[in-house]
């Protein structure tokens, strides 16, 4: 009986955060534009009436730090923040909160000014 209540609890563990962590949408090499281009995730439609989405920076190349913000198809409905590699950000929409179905994509660009390219990848829920 230990032996299965065991093996049970493993497997919820290992379940749970699986679960947790689906909502998140990963994106590899964005290219963040020289001269603080932007650049730009598809658009997610909104599984919540949330008013915020949630970003975790995991890497950059060619720089080390961008700007990242939330819009829908009227434009921009955050402000920018400004995060690090390795940083998370819950990024609060400006107007009231996005129902659900709505669409939003979340836009980046490089903080620094370079004449280069720089990369990042990471995660982004849109709720």
């Amino acid at each position: 009986m230990k032996k299965k209540l065991v093996a049970g609890v493993l497997c919820a563990a290992m379940v749970v955060p699986t679960a947790a962590s689906a909502a998140y949408q990963g994106y590899v090499g964005y290219s963040l534009p020289s001269f603080s281009g932007n650049n730009y995730t598809g658009y997610h439609e909104k599984a919540t009436s949330d008013d915020y989405i949630k970003n975790i920076v995991e890497n950059y190349e060619g720089t080390s730090t961008g700007n990242f913000w939330a819009q829908d198809s009227g434009g921009s409905i955050s402000s920018k923040y400004n995060q690090k590699e390795g940083s998370y950000a819950k990024i609060n929409f400006n107007q009231g909160g996005k129902s659900k179905g709505n669409d939003v994509r979340m836009a980046m660009e490089n903080e620094e000014y370079w004449s280069t390219n720089a990369f990042v990848a990471g995660r982004v829920d849109f709720r």
